[in-house]
């Protein structure tokens, strides 16, 4: 990958988004462990959290994120189908998250730590997909081709 052509930028500019939604969802998480946000704004930063995954996922199912590890190892296209496959899962996850916080006004003993439950939920089956995404890159470009190579 040429580090000044369009190639390199896209990729780069792929990288801040996944810290963006990184750093997103680590403040939900403080946000949640401490209480230190009110009900609004932990719903805000949800649903800014389920707009950020809808353009991602959108990105990667048109190709932008696997496109060029696929050419380069076009193998993969099984696992790179079945990351794509993953996508309504961590929705619904998110979705049902997004709809136990909306219209709360109140927090009851309960909605701190049932929210923080179904945020760690979607939290271990992203981390899990984002492994997957890591292995499935790495492999595309970090292959053993044999003794002739």
């Amino acid at each position: 990958m040429n580090s000044q052509g369009p190639e390199w930028r896209a990729h780069q500019e792929n990288l801040a988004k996944h810290e963006e939604l990184r750093a997103l969802i680590v403040a939900i998480g403080e946000a949640l462990q401490r209480r230190s946000a009110t009900i609004d704004e932990v719903s805000d930063m949800l649903a800014k959290l389920g707009d950020r995954l809808v353009k991602r996922f959108a990105m990667e199912e048109d190709g932008g994120y696997f496109a060029e590890a696929i050419m380069h190892a076009p193998q993969l296209v099984a696992k790179a189908n079945a990351l794509l496959a993953q996508h309504p899962k961590m929705r619904a996850l998110a979705e049902n998250l997004a709809l136990h916080v909306q219209g709360r006004n109140d927090a009851s003993d309960d909605w701190w730590p049932r929210t923080a439950e179904l945020f760690n939920a979607f939290c271990e089956e992203f981390a899990r997909h984002e492994r997957q995404e890591n292995v499935l890159i790495q492999e595309a470009y970090h292959q053993d081709i044999g003794a002739t190579d």
